[in-house]
């Protein structure tokens, strides 16, 4: 990392990131910033820090870093398809510091330990924070609830990802054990046996909906991709229902054609989703990353490996497009997301933890399996050319990925 002009040896005396332009949801000026202790200490034009490591931008665009709610991470249980620090360096390569991981592991995270062993990896391979999911059920077979009580000081939220709970018996004891843990409930929403798969998210969305708002507890909706959802969780916020929801990046900008769950749409529902995610009624983007191996994927197996593409793509085609501003995709990526999960993160405010991505914006690449630090090279965006590359991302003021190189050995 011979960009960064470090002060004195052995001395610590922060980072100061020149040059750039600064952009969050409430701001947009070209300045400096300065990070010691893990925070945000100073914003301003022409920063004068004695002794500080210089990283200096040259022009480029700082952004809160990206918060994830929902990846895969394969660990424990599919080394082939992700590893925790192949992940790892796979989010901060997209511009990622914190990722929630969801619970379809092998074990199933449905006891402690295995959210214990998750959250290890990660700090062994020191790139990102990791944010387990807990199973609602055990197993994730929809029968019988997981012990959420010994895994809720664990995780940040329950989700049987991959499958919605059929049971109304089963969903309705989990919001109330969930209201009472002061956890969310993340649902999957989709009834089987329904082919039409909008109607099949729908039906769920409102049946969760509305149990949320019965019984209090918090609700986060995953991968919204229907219109009709969108109209039933908006409505259930006017209500008061404690409910937020997340889109893919695939959903709002990709062709149907290739394999994922829900599938992916026309673009009259994509239109309205990018309405949607532009005026707040949808309140994040999360990548739903899902590295598969060559084998499964041939097979059918559904998913894209798209964390380290989900900026760019969604900057090519909504920013320099001009359906969404840039404010509005940082709000999108990493404002929302943080308040989501309760963290100091996702603006460029004092105060703030020392969390940011640095972006070429006009710089154009092309997505190569070569080019991907994640195992899974399960995308249709290879060969594709993109804008917005991510040039370093800084987590807690430590640069751990810059031009290509990430810091230290990682793991997994």
């Amino acid at each position: 990392m011979r960009l960064l002009r470090r002060a004195g040896q052995g001395v610590n005396k922060g980072l100061l990131i020149t040059d750039v332009r600064l952009v969050d949801e409430r701001s947009d000026f070209r300045g400096d910033l300065y990070i010691k202790g893990g925070l945000i200490r100073a914003v301003g034009v022409n920063l004068r820090i004695p002794g500080a490591n210089v990283l200096s931008g040259e022009g480029r665009t700082l952004l809160p870093a990206f918060v994830d709610l929902h990846a895969h991470f394969r660990d424990p249980g599919y080394p082939e398809k992700e590893g925790i620090g192949s992940g790892s360096a796979a989010a901060v390569h997209g511009g990622y510091t914190t990722v929630a991981v969801m619970a379809n592991t092998a074990p199933v995270c449905d006891r402690p330990e295995v959210a214990l062993y998750m959250r290890v990896e990660a700090e062994k391979a020191g790139l990102i924070e990791l944010y387990a999911m807990g199973a609602i059920t055990r197993g994730l077979a929809g029968e019988e609830l997981s012990d959420m009580e010994a895994l809720a000081p664990h995780v940040w939220a329950f989700s049987d990802d991959g499958f919605g709970v059929q049971r109304t018996d089963m969903i309705l004891r989990a919001f109330q054990r969930a209201a009472t843990l002061g956890r969310p409930i993340a649902e999957h929403s989709e009834y089987l046996g329904i082919d039409d798969p909008a109607l099949a998210e729908e039906l769920m969305v409102n049946r969760d909906t509305f149990l949320s708002r019965r019984i209090g507890a918090a609700l986060h909706v995953e991968h919204v991709s229907s219109a009709g959802s969108v109209k039933l969780i908006a409505a259930a916020k006017r209500a008061g229902t404690r409910v937020t929801c997340e889109v893919t990046p695939h959903h709002l900008c990709l062709e149907p054609g290739y394999t994922v769950n829900p599938p992916l749409v026309t673009e009259k529902t994509r239109d309205r989703l990018i309405v949607a995610l532009a005026s707040g009624e949808i309140d994040a983007v999360a990548t739903d990353h899902a590295p598969h191996t060559a084998v499964d994927k041939n097979r059918g197996a559904p998913g894209i490996s798209g964390i380290e593409t989900a900026f760019s793509l969604l900057y090519t085609q909504l920013v320099r497009s001009g359906r969404l501003d840039l404010p509005t995709l940082v709000r999108a990526m990493a404002t929302r997301p943080a308040q989501i999960l309760g963290l100091n993160k996702g603006s460029l405010g004092i105060g703030r933890d020392g969390d940011v991505v640095l972006v070429e914006e006009g710089e154009e690449f092309t997505v190569t399996t070569d080019w991907l630090l994640s195992r899974g090279k399960n995308t249709p965006l290879l060969g594709e050319r993109l804008r917005g590359r991510v040039w370093a991302t800084v987590h807690r003021g430590e640069v751990v990925y810059l031009d290509g190189k990430l810091r230290g050995k990682v793991v997994g």
